[in-house]
């Protein structure tokens, strides 16, 4: 049975940015510590200096691969001491996350990786260790809660805590129906007063 990891460091090529957001994301989500560059380099900050930082405190390296990290010397330079802190310490945990069917380095070809095209969920799984989805669920809720998150659920959109495109709170968010006339469908969802984004689908 894995441990729930203390500090989760995202390993990615600028290329693949979006997939690594959506990873942190969903990490942060169920309650893990995330370093993602972006996340933690600020202006003016040193960022050999503040990846040394992460480097030297995770204990879960996610390596998310794929032919754009192939080529990356960051990438690389990460890996290796990825790998270094491995071999020194038998707690640290280097998960492959794979994008594309690029072949994994040699060094990793022993370690069991997670496929992302088979669901972020069970990426999350994977990554974090829950066993089941139930314990997922309960992880998630926790860390809601220890938050203070409130989540407001929007018919024809689903759950929400803010507005996707600006970031508005709940208070901006308005929830939206229409019937359409000619099918006699339903739609629904929510729209965000300060920016104007719209989301949502039929009912």
């Amino acid at each position: 049975m894995h441990r729930h990891p203390s500090l989760v460091f995202l390993s990615y090529n600028a290329a693949d940015k979006e997939a690594a957001r959506s990873i942190a994301g969903q990490l942060k989500l169920t309650g893990a510590d995330v370093w993602i560059d972006e996340w933690e380099i600020r202006a003016g900050d040193s960022i050999p200096g503040k990846l040394n930082e992460g480097l030297e405190a995770f204990d879960t390296f996610v390596l998310i691969w794929s032919q754009n990290a192939v080529r990356s010397n960051w990438v690389r330079g990460e890996l290796e001491t990825a790998l270094q802190r491995g071999m020194a310490d038998a707690d640290i945990r280097i998960i492959p996350v794979i994008l594309d069917a690029t072949p994994l380095p040699p060094l990793l070809s022993r370690l069991r990786y997670v496929d992302i095209g088979d669901g972020v969920a069970s990426a999350m799984d994977e990554i974090m260790g829950f066993a089941t989805e139930r314990a997922r669920v309960m992880a998630v809720q926790g860390a809601l809660d220890e938050a203070g998150i409130e989540v407001e659920y929007f018919p024809g959109y689903g759950p929400a805590v803010g507005c996707p495109m600006c970031g508005a709170g709940l208070r901006s968010l308005r929830g939206w129906s229409q019937m359409d006339p000619v099918r006699d469908d339903e739609y629904a969802g929510v729209r965000c007063e300060e920016c104007g984004w719209s989301g949502g689908g039929e009912m």
